[in-house]
């Protein structure tokens, strides 16, 4: 149909070009193209792909730091040796040691700075009983002078004290006692108690003591019963007389130590060891505290042997304070 047109149009053309018309006057029809069958492709918007695996970012909390408080120490004096911090502050003596393992006990200097092992326990609530169990040997010369007590160190362990008395007109050897702390759930704890010297004179009264380590119920009742003890032969030359003169001085009040000085005087022989023993005590007779003292760097044990050393109160005021001494002959 186009070829037609177009032949129509040339047609056309040469007609007027024979009738003498000129080009400038021929006024040529504008050609308007007419709809096709083609097809319109609309184009549908491409998909713009967004990256796979994209993380979102994590936040990244900082740690809060909490302040770790300052490390409790103490400065050794003169006065002084690891099992007196050790009580002082309520904590065991092996505690103590395992803490400052660089610390020999037996040679602390002055200035010497323990870490003490200090961490925060319940308050202990302890019961006592008093045990009319019969001792085992029915003739022993011994008993309980008073109710045992407990005091919780600051590990959760317990410091346990029982008083025993000699009865007799002689001497008795490494006595020891059984501590039995039963806890409400029925659960019971053992541990012997032993005296810090070996020989319990003849009429005289001094505390065993014993520690339990941190497996201490919250609340508990403890008792005490007579285990172990030995006589002393009347001819036996182990130990030495020795007697002690103390400097006495005023108990200050709602004292929490007790400044022990005096001398040791051994009339006759040598001594291999000499122990000093204080103990300190509140206003009903309990025992507070108690502290084992030896000279260092002393050649010869005997004639007089100056001390002064300090008693600490696990707890509670000091009332009393009452040294004993024990002098081990150094036999060749």
């Amino acid at each position: 149909m186009q070829k037609m047109k177009w032949q129509l149009g040339l047609v056309f053309f040469v007609i007027l070009a024979l009738a003498g018309c000129s080009a400038e006057d021929i006024s040529l029809p504008t050609i308007v193209p007419l709809p096709t069958d083609t097809a319109v492709v609309a184009l549908t918007p491409s998909i713009t792909l967004m990256p796979s695996n994209t993380l979102t970012p994590t936040l990244t909390h900082t740690p809060t730091l909490t302040p770790t408080p300052a490390p409790v120490t103490y400065i050794v004096t003169d006065k002084d040796d690891m099992f007196g911090v050790a009580l002082r502050y309520g904590v065991s003596l092996d505690a103590l040691k395992a803490t400052n393992p660089t610390v020999i006990p037996n040679m602390m200097g002055v200035g010497t700075v323990l870490i003490i092992p200090i961490t925060p326990t319940p308050v202990l609530e302890v019961t006592s009983q008093s045990n009319s169990t019969p001792t085992p040997d029915p003739f022993s010369p011994l008993r309980l002078a008073a109710e045992p007590v407990c005091y919780q160190d600051a590990l959760g362990g317990a410091y346990c004290f029982a008083q025993l008395e000699n009865t007799s007109q002689s001497p008795v050897e490494n006595p020891s006692v059984r501590f039995t702390l039963s806890g409400p759930d029925g659960t019971a704890l053992e541990m012997d108690g032993i005296l810090p010297l070996n020989i319990l004179p003849a009429q005289e009264t001094m505390p065993l003591v014993a520690y339990l380590p941190p497996t201490v119920p919250d609340s508990f009742v403890v008792s005490a019963q007579i285990k172990d003890w030995l006589p002393v032969m009347p001819d036996d030359s182990r130990y030495l007389d020795a007697e002690i003169v103390a400097e006495t001085s005023a108990i200050a009040h709602g004292a929490s130590f007790v400044d022990a000085a005096g001398v040791v005087n051994i009339p006759n022989g040598e001594a291999d060891y000499v122990w000093v023993f204080g103990v300190v005590y509140d206003m009903n007779n309990q025992v507070l505290g108690l502290r084992r003292w030896e000279p260092s760097g002393v050649q010869s044990l005997t004639g007089t042997i100056p001390f002064n050393f300090r008693v600490y109160a696990m707890q509670g005021e000091i009332a009393d304070l009452k040294l004993f001494v024990e002098a081990h002959a150094n036999i060749p």
